[in-house]
């Protein structure tokens, strides 16, 4: 291996290293975010954590928050609104397919809630809504959920449209572009970095948010809750509404 391109793989270690711990910080900061998303329906007094270990719990939304809805481009290129979801309660987070941490994880704990409530989970849909509009098209969305359940919805859209809909969510995301693309990196995924691939990794709030089949936001999970503790709470809400 020729010293320039060590040099560079060692770069991309310390830029995973860097997200991680970055990502443990937006965990706390997206919740507080979400408080004021809206100025004319601010949702801070509305907001009840509910105990958990560390960060590893979730937030009530009490009373239930109407959210407006919106329009992207489902995994199948076909438009999709947050309003074809009602009739289902819906567990949703915002992310994008190249994330090297938060979003496999969260995708990963979604197939383990969904195993965990059983027949359940048929009246659940499970929503990934990527933020990176310029590489996640829509076939790219639909290869990367199928990796986890070929059930799983997917959304994409343009970076102007993301950051006007994530403001009622508390989104926040950053592109971070200073990662040398002359190099072929293997990650945890399964896809490669290559040479002449646009390589930029995102920095993004992370927690999931539960919204009833009504289209009213219920709850707020924090990044790292655990799957039986999501599931259980899915259960305690759908008997709710």
């Amino acid at each position: 291996m020729s010293s320039a391109k060590s040099a560079k793989q060692s770069k991309l270690q310390y830029v995973f290293m860097g997200l991680i711990v970055v990502s443990a910080f937006v965990a706390a900061f997206s919740i507080s975010r979400v408080l004021t998303a809206r100025d004319d329906a601010p949702l801070a007094d509305t907001i009840n954590p509910v105990e958990g270990e560390g960060l590893a719990g979730y937030a009530r939304v009490d009373p239930p928050h109407e959210l407006r809805d919106f329009e992207l481009t489902s995994q199948t290129g076909e438009a999709i609104h947050l309003s074809d979801l009602r009739g289902k309660t819906t567990l949703m987070f915002f992310g994008y397919t190249n994330c090297p941490d938060v979003c496999p994880t969260t995708l990963a704990d979604y197939t383990t809630v969904k195993e965990q409530l059983g027949d359940v989970a048929e009246e659940v849909n499970f929503v990934f809504i990527s933020v990176d509009g310029t590489r996640d098209t829509p076939e790219t969305v639909a290869e990367y959920l199928a990796r986890y359940d070929e059930d799983f919805i997917g959304m994409t859209g343009s970076e102007d449209l993301l950051r006007q809909i994530g403001q009622e969510y508390g989104l926040q995301f950053t592109i971070d572009d200073t990662v040398s693309v002359g190099h072929t990196h293997e990650d945890g995924e399964g896809h490669d970095f290559s040479d002449g691939d646009e390589q930029y990794f995102i920095e993004h709030t992370s927690p999931s948010f539960l919204i009833d089949k009504n289209g009213l936001l219920r709850a707020l999970y924090f990044y790292g809750t655990r799957p039986d503790v999501i599931a259980e709470s899915i259960v305690e809400f759908m008997a709710e509404t």
